[in-house]
């Protein structure tokens, strides 16, 4: 992640999730959000809002000054929208390893796939999730 451009699309997103928190940008959430997640943020924005408070923004910064990564997990099989996948049960799991981080390749039981089907273009083949402790001095503050 560090040796890479990838640290500078995580400020962005890290960036523009406090901004868009702190405009309201209920739109903006859905597209950098799972779509769970902005949900839930969104209505807690709302609840805010209704109970006559404001949410401002302090110290906006362009880069983080620490990342520290915690895990790094490969899924592949899933759709991006996690509450669209089936139970885990429904899977079978095979358990492996992608230049050492854990990798989950999840096959539906029955397995009814095509080979043609990673040609469409709503196929996603890999999900990675990078778990990160982040240390900012930006913050979002609720106020009258």
């Amino acid at each position: 992640m560090f040796n890479t451009a990838n640290i500078i699309d995580f400020n962005h997103l890290y960036r523009e999730f406090h901004q868009y928190t702190a405009k309201p940008d209920y739109i903006g959430l859905k597209e950098i959000c799972e779509g769970k997640l902005a949900e839930y943020v969104n209505e807690s924005i709302k609840r805010i809002h209704f109970h006559g408070l404001g949410i401002e923004m302090a110290n906006l910064t362009v880069a983080q000054p620490v990342w520290k990564v915690l895990k790094v997990e490969i899924n592949r099989g899933l759709n991006v929208e996690r509450r669209l996948n089936r139970p885990e049960t429904d899977y079978k799991v095979k358990n492996s390893k992608l230049f050492g981080a854990e990798e989950k390749v999840y096959i539906p039981q029955p397995d009814s796939r095509h080979c043609l089907d990673s040609l469409d273009s709503d196929h996603k083949p890999y999900l990675v999730a990078i778990t990160c402790l982040i240390e900012s001095p930006m913050k979002l503050y609720v106020q009258n």
